[in-house]
């Protein structure tokens, strides 16, 4: 199934070659969750990064257990960090 990926900042560096402008797609088998969409773009799993699924904010506990579906939109962001 075909993931569609954006990013924000730094993190498109981890996007698929042929990705412009922190968008992308990525070819991930049935049954994909956010997180295994992380491991192999080969992006840290343990930052806190926002990650929305099609518009909606997916919870840190819910990322394990949210299977994603052919064509979603899964929006990475990096933690805020400042002060």
């Amino acid at each position: 199934m075909r993931i569609n990926l954006k990013t924000a900042g730094t993190l498109g560096q981890f996007l698929p070659p042929g990705s412009a402008r922190n968008t992308g797609s990525i070819d991930m088998p049935s049954g994909s969750t956010p997180i295994d969409v992380l491991e192999k773009l080969g992006m840290p799993t343990e930052e806190s990064y926002l990650i929305t699924r099609n518009g909606s904010i997916v919870p840190i506990k819910d990322r394990p257990s949210c299977v994603l579906k052919d064509n979603d939109q899964l929006s990475i962001m990096p933690p805020l960090k400042g002060g």
